[in-house]
This record gives structure tokens, C-alpha cells and sequence, in this order.
């Protein structure tokens, strides 16, 4: 009586057992899927502030421009009335014609901020247009980082470990360097450098 009191006791025990292996490998899958998905993420979210910082230092360069030639002021103003008109015969709702009226106008001034876009990596990322390139930095062209960021997203949803945003970074520059010509802007010096 005791042996079966015994041998029930390690089956129950076995059967316990297996049942949290089970649940430690599913945890453990789901734990991976989830690491793979932060290391996405922190591509991503580097993507949308690069892509974030262009547009506000385009729609700020479109302003500029706006308020410099009138006549675009006119097209720009044209581009939003059709917009709104067009999202409120779409929509038949006011509030989503604003909208569309004042993302068209929003889009217009952003396009004619648009120029060849730069960054620089470092302890600070930097986004600048063509011409507007600080000193003593090192910019790489927009369309060179873009490429390697998503090249870096791929490798984090196959299961790479990108590390923290210095280690992101360092392998960006590698990646970028590698492949793409690099821009060193040297500051100017008084009877050196002539424009």
C-alpha cells in the first residue's frame, strides 16, 4: 500500500514537473519574441526620430521660403482649400476636411523645405539640410543611414542582440562608413579656408 502511495506520489510529481517545463519553454519562447521585438523597436523608434526631426526642419525651412515669395504663399493656401474641400466631400464630416486642409497645407510647406538631408551620429544625433552643416561633425547622407537601418531591423527580428544606443550607433557609423562616402565638414579658419 505504501509502494502505490509511493508511486503516485512520483508520478504526480513527474507529471507537475512536466507540466512546468512546458510552461518555462513557452515563457522562454515568448520571452525571445519579446527581446526580438524591443531590439526592432529601438531601430524604429532611432527611424522616426531622424524621419521626425526632417520634416520639423523642412516644414521650418518651407516657412521661410513662404514668407520670402508670396506667390507660393498663394499656391500653398490653394493646395489646403482643395484639401478641405475635397475631405469634406469625401468625408461629410467638418472636423476631417479641416484636417485634410490643414495636412495638405502642412504637406506643401514641408516639400518646399525639402533639400539633400544629412546626420551626424554621436552623443548627439544631429538631422541637417545641405548647407546648414555644423563643423567638426561627421554626416553621412540620408539615404546611407536609412539603408542600414533597416538592414539592422532585420538582423534584431532574426534574433541579434543590438545592444544599447552607443552600440547601435557605433554600428551604424561601421555599416554606413563601410559603404558610403563620408562628409567631414572642417571649420573655417581666418585667411585659411576662403569661400
Amino acid at each position: 500500500m505504501i509502494e502505490n502511495g509511493i508511486g503516485k506520489t512520483l508520478t504526480d510529481f513527474g507529471e507537475k514537473l512536466n507540466l512546468i517545463e512546458s510552461r518555462a519553454k513557452k515563457t522562454l519562447t515568448r520571452f525571445e519574441v519579446l527581446r526580438r521585438e524591443a531590439e526592432f523597436l529601438k531601430m524604429e523608434f532611432l527611424q522616426r526620430y531622424l524621419g521626425e526631426r526632417r520634416k520639423d526642419i523642412a516644414r521650418s525651412r518651407g516657412f521661410t521660403i513662404l514668407l520670402k515669395d508670396r506667390r507660393k504663399v498663394r499656391d500653398s493656401l490653394l493646395v489646403a482649400a482643395g484639401s478641405f474641400i475635397l475631405g469634406g466631400l469625401i468625408s461629410k464630416d467638418k472636423f476631417a476636411a479641416l484636417g485634410a486642409g490643414m495636412s495638405g497645407f502642412d504637406g506643401v510647406v514641408q516639400g518646399l523645405g525639402e533639400t539633400k538631408w544629412f546626420v551626424s551620429l554621436g552623443k548627439k544625433i544631429l538631422v541637417a539640410p545641405a548647407g546648414n552643416l555644423l563643423s567638426d561633425r561627421t554626416w553621412f547622407t540620408w539615404e546611407s543611414i536609412i539603408a542600414p537601418i533597416e538592414e539592422l531591423k532585420k538582423r534584431a527580428l532574426r534574433g541579434e542582440q543590438l545592444g544599447s544606443l552607443d552600440d547601435i550607433i557605433d554600428n551604424l557609423k561601421s555599416i554606413v562608413s563601410s559603404a558610403h562616402p563620408v562628409w567631414i565638414m572642417i571649420p573655417k579658419q581666418p585667411g585659411i579656408n576662403k569661400p
